[in-house]
């Protein structure tokens, strides 16, 4: 497929919830961008429902898809990037944001900056009414080599990478986003191998809303398929082709590399057994949630003394 020079495409993924989709519509509606092919992709047979809503919050053209047949999250991303035509891609939640400028700040960078791989906005975490929880750091450069940004992936206060603006010839090229069962991590694991291309480069002047809730997919999956998907995703940095060549071209820089990679993994699975496994599961069942994960030292190390300490501290109320 010849991709249309300028154009970003803006894939919509829809799966059975359309409630938020009238304010994302209206989101891409405001852009200042002129050249958007957007892609409303139906993964849960919901498709005649969407289009009139659709219709009635987006003046512009689009093209509403609907795949085979229900895929995982990781598998509806891929088979939506195979409609995409657009020189630019962008992958932007059902529930999520985007400023008037967004495309265009993101777009322009690419455009100028042909050594870019990737433009981020600044990011703000919504609720579930759209107020802002908290924000990334204002303090965040310009530009990162892709080494420097792996290292720095959680210093500035990013909690999100699934809607960024990428050249869409990269990222079939190295293969889409990450196969796993439930989806986490599948964003990373397409921007690490888009880090191997080249720079990030940020941009304060626009904003990337990334709405939470407890019912949103990342957050509603139970222990077990957060820690499946991670084991998915440390197998990935071992056997991936576009990994594997990146780590014998660039041996001592992929060390370092990983061994960020890594720790941010069992950081995020660490901090979700803590905090949010904590308030929803028996003491048994979050004790045992613990030892989901493979043997990382470091990792239970630090198991070792939340169990220490919760244990003997009095037992939080449940959420309801």
């Amino acid at each position: 497929m010849t991709l249309k020079t300028g154009v970003v495409s803006i894939v919509v993924p829809i799966y059975k919830r359309l409630h938020y989709l009238p304010g994302v519509l209206q989101a891409i509606a405001s852009q200042d961008y002129p050249h958007i092919d957007l892609i409303v992709s139906d993964n849960g047979g919901i498709g005649e429902q969407a289009k009139p809503i659709i219709d009635a919050h987006y003046p512009r053209p689009y093209r509403l898809r609907k795949t085979p047949k229900t895929l995982s999250i990781s598998g509806h991303f891929n088979d939506a990037l195979t409609d995409a035509q657009g020189e630019y891609l962008l992958w932007l939640c059902d529930d999520d944001l985007i400023s008037p400028n967004y495309v265009s700040e993101l777009a322009g960078i690419l455009q100028r900056r042909p050594e870019v791989a990737v433009a981020i906005a600044r990011q703000e975490m919504i609720d579930e009414e759209g107020r802002v929880l908290r924000q990334s750091a204002p303090d965040m450069p310009e530009l990162m080599s892709g080494e420097e940004f792996i290292h720095a992936w959680t210093q500035y206060g990013f909690e999100c990478y699934a809607t960024v603006l990428m050249r869409t010839q990269d990222v079939r090229e190295v293969g889409g986003f990450g196969p796993f069962p439930h989806g986490t991590a599948a964003d990373d694991a397409l921007l690490i191998r888009l880090c191997f291309r080249g720079p990030v480069a940020f941009s304060q002047r626009c904003t990337f809303k990334w709405r939470w809730h407890e019912s949103s997919a990342g957050f509603a999956i139970s222990p077990k398929q957060l820690a499946t998907d991670h084991r998915a995703f440390l197998t990935f940095l071992d056997t991936h082709p576009v990994v594997l060549d990146f780590a014998r071209k660039h041996p001592a820089e992929w060390t370092r590399m990983k061994r960020s990679i890594v720790a941010m993994t069992w950081i995020t699975y660490l901090n979700r057994w803590k905090l949010l496994y904590r308030n929803r599961l028996t003491t048994v069942q979050w004790v045992r949630a613990a030892f989901e994960m493979p043997f990382i030292p470091r990792y239970y190390r630090s198991v070792g003394v939340e169990l220490w300490n919760a244990l003997k501290a009095p037992r939080p109320s449940r959420m309801k």
